[in-house]
């Protein structure tokens, strides 16, 4: 346990330092044109907070729905830590939809039905805070089965655009090898995280999990709950087993390098 925590904090640090190297290097470079220099924001900064939040709880680990800790400390409150990974989720999925508008531009598709998914997306994880925050402070399954019906409607409603996109892109179309490569990560990343989504998390796990809302009182102090009730623990079996150490391991490592990646994506249009 320990072993993996220590892992897990030296990843989560070295892609912490290689966000910021990233978004140093875009002062060497060029100045861009006023709508690049918004877009290159976007992505330098959304990229900054989640590696910032991703390196926060690879050291604060936390388990929210069921209000488990790392350390005895508010640091690690289950209030506290969702938060932090409101400003991740929302990070990641407009670094995302960013790019996606930014390809389907390239790709000629700017007000195509298919060009309206990253919206959506957005427009989908944004409302699923609603969700997350409201099963934390009444720990009810099904909100929480419907937060992640809502990310597994976002990157259902990017998917076509992103299949599209690269079709496009080894039929000749000139989008740069950095956003092919950002496609095919794309490709990759809807195709594992729907399958796992679909055919596991949401029949097994959460709309399972509903059931156990039969009978559920939601205390007057439910919010001062979510903020000061948690508990302390190392216990591998508490923590879900292995099932839940899979998850943060690619939260804390494959999430950050697809985000380092997608920060990186313009910067060869950007130099002298």
């Amino acid at each position: 346990m320990n072993t993996w925590w220590t892992v897990m904090v030296v990843i989560g640090a070295a892609n912490w330092i290689a966000a910021l190297y990233i978004l140093s290097r875009s002062f060497s470079w060029k100045r861009p044109e006023p709508e690049d220099g918004k877009y290159i924001n976007i992505l330098r900064v959304c990229g900054i907070i989640f590696t910032t939040v991703a390196l926060y709880r690879s050291i604060f680990v936390s388990s929210y729905p069921d209000r488990l800790a790392w350390f005895d400390s508010l640091l690690n409150s289950p209030f506290l830590i969702r938060s932090f990974a409101m400003l991740a989720e929302l990070s990641f999925i407009l670094i995302i939809a960013t790019i996606l508008v930014k390809v389907s531009g390239k790709l000629g598709m700017t007000g195509s039905v298919l060009s309206k998914g990253p919206y959506i997306a957005a427009g989908c994880i944004f409302v699923a805070q609603f969700f997350a925050f409201g099963g934390l402070i009444t720990q009810s399954q099904t909100l929480f089965a419907v937060e992640e019906s809502l990310w597994a409607l976002t990157f259902i409603s990017i998917f076509p655009l992103v299949i599209t996109g690269l079709r496009k892109a080894y039929k000749g179309a000139d989008i740069g090898k950095m956003y092919k490569g950002f496609l095919i990560i794309m490709t990759i990343w809807c195709s594992g995280y729907l399958a796992f989504q679909l055919f596991y998390a949401l029949p097994f796990i959460y709309i399972a999990g509903i059931a156990q809302d039969a009978g559920l009182v939601v205390p007057a102090d439910a919010l001062k709950q979510a903020i000061w009730n948690y508990r302390a623990t190392r216990d591998f079996n508490e923590w879900g087993g292995i099932g839940f150490f899979i998850w943060h391991s690619g939260y804390f490592s494959l999430c950050s390098w697809m985000v380092l990646y997608f920060m990186a994506v313009p910067r060869k249009t950007l130099r002298e």
